[in-house]
């Protein structure tokens, strides 16, 4: 059971920026119905919400991550009811940000400094009490949170494929990042039991070959909710704002990390563009 009041104590904490790590797989539309279903909940509850959307390049005249970051340390938060109006063609009333080149350029501030820095310098450019959702690869995903308290979502569609690049993902998140992903499953058009049998799969194998079984968001999450987000889809989206990574920016306190050992990072080439 998930504990409902915890995102209610999420709110009283003053002072941060939240990071919510979401994996960008080759099941794109699923990734995205994630991303969609997560922001309208966690907006229709209250928050500040912006999206980093890596597989799209930021483009001259366009506001982007790179342009924000490239606009310095010095510059204003970022308050994300001003960059609506021309950051939300989808119309979800939250932005999502082109974030291609600017989540590279902080891979590279991560593998030279490390994630905590690079993660401090992103947080400095949104206002504080934002919800900042990351929507990148795993192996991003994997360098940039590396060894933190961050929890990334992992969206997959309970089919084969689906499955397969559920588990790599929690592999690489828990081997690489030193962090505990939270698997969300979609089932589709699949039979119950068919989708049953999928995630038990998956758990026991993640259990067999991992060492440990990661936590899974309730059944039906991923399924478009019937009316008000604030009550079909509160408790999971309380539970993943709990849980997102409480960053002060550089004017904030330090959020917590798991280890100090810094791996040498690997930065792959973006296989959507």
């Amino acid at each position: 059971m998930f504990d409902q009041a915890a995102g209610l104590r999420a709110v009283g904490m003053p002072g941060a920026v939240r990071l919510v790590p979401v994996v960008l797989s080759r099941d794109v539309d699923t990734a995205f119905e994630a991303l969609c279903l997560l922001g309208d909940g966690l907006r229709a509850l209250g928050y500040p919400v912006v999206a980093l959307d890596a597989s799209c390049l930021e483009r001259p005249g366009r506001v982007g991550l790179s342009s924000l970051l490239h606009a310095g340390a010095d510059a204003p938060r970022v308050n994300s009811a001003r960059l609506t109006p021309g950051a939300d063609p989808a119309g979800h009333g939250w932005p999502s940000l082109p974030a291609q080149n600017g989540l590279n350029s902080l891979l590279r501030l991560a593998a030279s400094q490390g994630a905590r820095h690079a993660l401090t310098r992103l947080a400095a450019v949104f206002a504080l009490n934002t919800v900042v959702l990351v929507l990148a690869p795993k192996e991003w995903l994997s360098v940039l949170f590396e060894d933190s308290a961050a929890q990334p979502l992992v969206p997959f569609a309970l089919q084969p494929s689906g499955v397969v690049d559920a588990y790599s993902a929690i592999k690489v998140l828990s081997q690489a990042g030193g962090m505990q992903p939270v698997l969300f499953p979609v089932a589709n058009d699949l039979p119950d039991e068919v989708a049953q049998r999928s995630m038990e799969a998956l758990l026991d194998t993640a259990d067999k070959h991992l060492g440990f079984q990661p936590e899974c968001l309730p059944w039906g999450a991923g399924v478009a909710a019937q009316g008000p987000l604030a009550s079909t889809a509160g408790p999971w989206v309380l539970r993943m704002a709990d849980s997102a990574l409480a960053m002060g920016g550089d004017d904030g306190p330090p959020s917590a990390w798991s280890t100090t050992n810094q791996r040498e990072a690997l930065v792959p080439q973006l296989w959507s563009c």
